[in-house]
């Protein structure tokens, strides 16, 4: 029979102990890295949406020449063109143009940082 040396004795006592804390430690760090990952997600989200909304104008409406009949050009202006509706927190949404919205997720992604 082989004997233990001291060091391998208090190992195994000290694992003995914690050992029911093991399991619960283990699942709190499985779930500590799942809010993680989704963080992760979230901000990938956020930075492809803002490259999105770059691509739009800044304004939230656009004049242009309007073809009525075959020879008449009237000018006009076209509304509702660039508009993004964002949601600010606590169920309230806003109204922006794209670019606004690209800067909001912008601030977003800092945030997340």
């Amino acid at each position: 029979m082989a004997t233990q040396t001291p060091s391998e004795a208090e190992s195994s006592t000290t694992s003995g102990i914690f050992s029911p804390y093991a399991a619960q430690l283990q699942s709190s760090i499985a779930a500590l890295r799942k809010g993680v990952e989704q963080i992760e997600a979230d901000e990938r989200n956020y930075v492809a949406l803002q490259d999105t909304l770059e691509t739009c104008n800044r304004a939230l409406t656009r004049e242009t020449i309007v073809r009525i009949g075959p020879r008449a050009l009237v000018k006009a202006q076209v509304v509702h063109t660039n508009e993004i509706y964002t949601a600010v927190g606590d169920g309230y949404i806003i109204e922006h143009s794209a670019y606004h919205a690209s800067q909001m997720a912008g601030r977003r992604v800092e945030c997340m940082d």
